[in-house]
């Protein structure tokens, strides 16, 4: 449930809603079990996932309703040695306004390129690191749309960009969000992040989502293959196939042996 802050944090007409969101440990880490952080839609709200990649964390998964059509906006920011409270990623803007502010303004031809420019290494300015991909379902499918490890020119990238830059225009739907490292850093590396999305200019409210680590970081081990159910009494997905497994074979195993006895019992008869 989300809960509204108090008064006091009303500010400029936004209104501000505060969760936590539990992390996952990294058997069940996939879209089936992404973290939810609930819908977007036209100029109405911005919401923003605080959370970290840790040693024993290879990914992070979210799941958000994009509930109108329009520019869709994406941001990664890599938040090391800064305030993890902070929701504003206003430094995007920053960094493109800066460089708009170097271009001619006679060589259209040139602020178009600059621009291009800004926008492809914009990911790596900000979140240092790391990667993103972006699917959309659609037919009961997840497809991948956008791609900051595909090749610059790829439509893949081409979207990846334009949500950087906020002019992805997105159609209704779902959406998941796939935050990981790149091959530049240690795969066991630390890396504090805020993911940041909205459709439209402007918004209204301000949700934040705050990580509560999973099991895994707290006890420091990858868990493998779980042989329990969890703390909420349920099976890991890992867990459930490696039984479901297990009977499969004990019931051929069954089968074979009632086979043999009745092979055995019918030749005792001859």
């Amino acid at each position: 449930m989300q809960i509204p802050s108090s008064s006091s944090n009303v500010k400029d007409g936004i209104a501000y809603w505060e969760k936590t969101a539990a992390d996952v440990n990294d058997v069940d880490e996939k879209f089936s079990n992404a973290r939810d952080l609930g819908y977007l839609r036209l100029n109405y709200a911005r919401v923003t996932s605080i959370a970290r990649l840790s040693e024993y964390d290879k990914e992070d998964n979210y799941k958000i309703q994009v509930q109108s059509n329009g520019k869709f906006s994406l941001a990664l920011r890599n938040t090391e040695g800064t305030d993890d409270k902070v929701l504003d990623l206003s430094k995007y803007d920053e960094a493109l306004d800066k460089l708009k502010q170097q271009f001619d303004p006679e060589g259209y031809a040139k602020e178009q390129e600059e621009k291009k420019k800004a926008e492809e290494d914009l990911l790596a300015t900000m979140a240092p690191g790391m990667q993103v991909q972006v699917y959309m379902v659609k037919n009961g499918k997840e497809v991948l749309v956008a791609d900051s490890t595909a090749e610059k020119g790829e439509d893949l990238r081409t979207n990846l960009d334009n949500m950087l830059s906020g002019e992805y225009k997105a159609k209704k739907g779902t959406y998941y969000v796939k935050v990981s490292r790149d091959d530049t850093v240690d795969k066991d590396a630390e890396l504090p992040y805020a993911l940041q999305m909205r459709v439209g200019s402007s918004h209204k409210h301000e949700y934040s989502f705050t990580e509560t680590v999973s099991s895994d970081t707290k006890n420091k081990e990858y868990t493998k293959i779980p042989s329990t159910t969890s703390a909420s009494g349920t099976l890991s997905s890992v867990n459930a196939l490696e039984i479901q497994a297990s009977r499969y074979q004990a019931t051929a195993q069954m089968l074979q042996i009632g086979y043999m006895n009745v092979a055995n019992i019918y030749n005792s008869r001859k």
